[in-house]
């Protein structure tokens, strides 16, 4: 298995775009906003080949599912402004989110010295328990990683539940995290999957009492079953771009990038959409179903 490490990222919401501010119009970066455009984006079908389920298994109804099938961002979404809690590099900047032929992007693009970078939280939908998906992909790029998450409501860190994220540059594999408190002590604990996330793959987490499992196309790859673990308060969904990767790898003692690696000066973060359920019974019920028992090919998260 390979070890992957994580460093927070704590986001700094808009408060103007939790209002549903137009970032940017459909196939449009100038920002066409014609009803022509508009009815265009409405009507457009998913672009990954895979439409969001709005019920899994009789297990999971969903509860807010978004294709991003318009040209607003929304009054479900807020853009990060400003540069990320503890980082060295990189901003976050509302331009570098927008909606374009379908799908969310975040974006990322080299400024100078540093990079503007693309975030958006999904924060009105918040919960205690359930399960979130998101289908994407992304394009190569050493100097940007980027991190699928449930952050507390309460803004109280941990806990954090990291369901993909990656620093590599080739986009050959995902981490999984979960972090949490014991007692004073601030603990997380990890696992990796290799697998190709250039072209759309489908990522996700279920997270109910005691338990967390991390999804892939549909199936658990990873478990942590610890009620210390678990979080137990409610939580939302932020999707953002991080930079800084290759410095990063050298002060985790990762393997460094080498100058064959891709550093392309822009790069990417298509999502075609995202879905958020609650389950149809209760959780109780479902862990008494043998539900979550039923991955035995899954590894368990590694303390790190």
């Amino acid at each position: 298995m390979k070890v992957s490490v994580r460093r927070r990222i704590r986001p700094t919401i808009v408060a103007a775009l939790a209002a549903g501010l137009m970032l940017t119009s459909c196939g449009d970066s100038g920002g066409s906003d014609s009803a022509a455009d508009k009815l265009d984006c409405e009507h457009r079908a998913t672009i990954s080949g895979v439409a969001p389920p709005h019920a899994i298994d009789e297990t999971w109804q969903s509860v807010f599912v978004d294709d991003f099938n318009r040209c607003e961002l929304g009054e479900n979404w807020s853009a990060y402004d400003g540069r990320p809690g503890g980082a060295k590099y990189g901003k976050w900047h509302p331009s570098m989110v927008s909606i374009d032929n379908g799908a969310l992007r975040l974006h990322s693009r080299r400024d100078g010295d540093d990079w503007k970078i693309g975030g958006v939280s999904n924060w009105p939908v918040t919960q205690k328990y359930g399960r979130w998906e998101v289908r994407y992909k992304v394009q190569p790029n050493a100097d940007i990683s980027y991190h699928f998450l449930l952050w507390p409501q309460n803004e109280k860190w941990p806990p954090e539940i990291d369901f993909a994220e990656d620093v590599s540059s080739q986009r050959d594999g995902i981490a999984a995290f979960l972090h949490w408190k014991d007692g004073s002590t601030k603990r997380k604990a990890n696992a990796h999957i290799a697998g190709d996330f250039t072209d759309w793959r489908t990522v996700g987490v279920e997270w109910a009492p005691g338990i967390v499992r991390y999804l892939l196309d549909g199936k658990v790859w990873a478990i942590s079953r610890s009620p210390e673990r678990a979080p137990t308060t409610p939580m939302w969904m932020g999707l953002q771009m991080g930079a800084g990767a290759c410095q990063l790898r050298e002060e985790w003692n990762m393997k460094p990038c080498t100058a064959v690696e891709p550093r392309p000066l822009e790069s990417s973060v298509d999502i075609d959409w995202i879905a958020v359920y609650d389950v149809m019974t209760s959780y109780s019920s479902l862990a008494k179903s043998g539900y979550f028992d039923n991955a035995p090919d899954a590894v368990d998260l590694t303390d790190s």
